[in-house]
């Protein structure tokens, strides 16, 4: 093989082996910024489900509170449709948490307190339905509904503290994630530009070599 020969080979095997390099770094960055998206897309999820859980809890203390002090069931109806709503968001949080065990432990607490809230208001209810609603009133006095209340505030800002630690990286806003992603893939195709060209660089130096030692 003459020396030509030699070079032509040299430079395609040299830009094969860059090209290689920088669809093997290009797709590793792809691959993060692929993974980011989905963090962020099960973050919002998350957080969608927990603030229905927030809106629900509160639909039944203030229906149980507007029933009690009125003793109008129209107070009832957003109470009981809460009451049956919350099972379902429940299913759909623990799903979407369901690879995060941090995340799943929390769940499950808030699962409990809310059926315990669940349970608690409608004994009560019955309680003042059949004319017991002197105990129910010293219940309400008492505070402890305001405490099994406060427990449940604690659980979800438990889970809230948990939610930004697991996702603590999927914080960034889209448009810096993007920007960063760009510039990562700038730079990798520039350092394989610039490693082509040094190589090529020795390359031909490397040839020279020998063209002067024969001359």
């Amino acid at each position: 093989m003459n020396q030509k020969s030699k070079k032509l080979w040299a430079y395609l095997c040299i830009g094969t082996v860059l090209l290689l390099l920088f669809a093997a770094e290009e797709a590793y960055i792809l691959k993060q910024w692929r993974e980011t998206l989905d963090a962020q897309h099960r973050q919002s999820a998350i957080r969608e489900q927990v603030l229905r859980l927030h809106r629900l809890t509160a639909e039944i203390e203030n229906g149980f509170r507007g029933y009690v002090l009125t003793r109008q069931s129209t107070f009832l109806a957003p109470m009981i449709t809460a009451e049956a709503e919350i099972p379902h968001v429940l299913e759909r949080l623990s799903n979407l948490t369901e690879s995060t065990p941090a995340l799943q432990g929390s769940v499950q607490v808030l699962r409990r307190r809310l059926q315990e809230l669940v349970d608690t208001k409608r004994r009560l209810t019955l309680m003042i339905d059949a004319g017991e609603r002197d105990a129910v009133l010293a219940y309400i006095r008492t505070g402890d509904g305001l405490a099994l209340m406060k427990t449940i505030a604690n659980v979800f800002d438990d889970l809230d503290t948990r939610i930004n630690r697991e996702f603590e990286d999927a914080d960034l806003s889209r448009a810096d994630k993007q920007t960063a992603t760009i510039w990562q893939l700038v730079a990798t195709q520039t350092g394989t530009v610039l490693l082509g060209v040094l190589i090529m660089e020795l390359l031909l130096s490397a040839f020279a070599i020998p063209q002067r030692l024969g001359t």
